[in-house]
């Protein structure tokens, strides 16, 4: 259809994010001459939010959360990385296969948590157990017949996660433990309370502010991977990866951002010394996604 609009966002070389609408038509026309992504840093253009210059030093606020972000791991603990992910709760929430959060699901905030994972211990390395079983398995591997008991959290915390986390019908606080930390021995409100602190260091950037006004327009993903190290830093490959589901139109449209984070350095996030090159391609995004709204706004 001529008239369908196009959404769509850049960066200007004056370190500007733009948020750019034009006629489907328009956009076809740009892109078969190859004149599209020229237009997109043109500082004229509406809809331009400002961004920080680009510094040699990241750019992170003063403002952040001082809580211990160290972890005690009394088992396994000879694994080489974290992947800590986040939520974008309206993309996350739609499921691979439709609505998939339950009708409590919060409206704010929009970026929200979904755990922080350790990546496969030594042992199992040794044992030739394949990577992929243990994201699918976690720590049911080391017992596959039993359950790890459900956690005891404080009233505060419970809280905190509720605001936070997506609201899957079966409680992900509890998932994300009983998969990702049970076989660890990792105390359960020290767990948490770092995941909770982590993604507070993020929201405070001024790039997940960005990612915020970015709402209901396409991206880049190289526009985010640079908004993203002007806060951080220069990353290592693959230290930042996007998934992203589709709508019933077949749209991509952004999910999660998961980070890979050195085992010693949690503490230092968001800083690009607390990252780690990932070995694995896990990124699922095209080079242009929908970041959606909730589809009842």
């Amino acid at each position: 259809m001529i008239n369908e609009l196009t959404r769509f966002s850049s960066i200007s070389r004056s370190g500007t994010l733009c948020h750019h609408t034009v006629t489907a038509e328009t956009a076809m026309f740009f892109a078969s001459h190859r004149f599209f992504l020229a237009i997109t840093g043109l500082a004229l253009l509406s809809g331009c939010v400002a961004q920080p210059a680009q510094q040699n030093a990241p750019n992170i606020p003063h403002a952040l959360p001082v809580q211990s972000t160290e972890l005690s791991v009394p088992k396994h603990g000879d694994f080489g990385h974290y992947t800590f992910a986040l939520t974008w709760q309206p993309g996350f929430c739609s499921g691979p296969n439709g609505k998939s959060c339950t009708d409590s699901q919060p409206l704010t905030p929009l970026i929200g948590l979904h755990g922080l994972w350790a990546s496969r211990p030594s042992d199992l390395i040794q044992a030739k157990l394949p990577v992929t079983t243990w994201w699918q398995k976690g720590c049911s591997v080391y017992n596959a017949s039993a359950t790890a008991a459900t956690p005891q959290l404080d009233t505060n915390l419970s809280a905190t996660l509720a605001s936070v986390m997506p609201h899957t019908r079966t409680p992900l606080w509890v998932h994300e433990y009983q998969k990702h930390a049970s076989c660890f021995g990792m105390q359960a409100t020290q767990f948490f309370t770092t995941a909770a602190t982590l993604r507070s260091r993020f929201v405070a950037l001024p790039s997940a502010q960005a990612l915020i006004n970015s709402a209901g327009h396409e991206i880049e993903k190289t526009t985010l991977n640079q908004l993203i190290e002007r806060d951080t830093g220069t990353l290592p490959e693959r230290a930042v990866q996007f998934q992203c589901n589709k709508t019933a139109q077949g749209q991509s449209i952004l999910s999660q951002i998961w980070f890979t984070l050195k085992t010693d350095s949690l503490s230092k996030f968001p800083r690009a010394e607390a990252f780690i090159k990932n070995a694995h391609e896990q990124d699922n995004c095209p080079a242009r996604f929908l970041i959606p709204q909730w589809s009842a706004q």
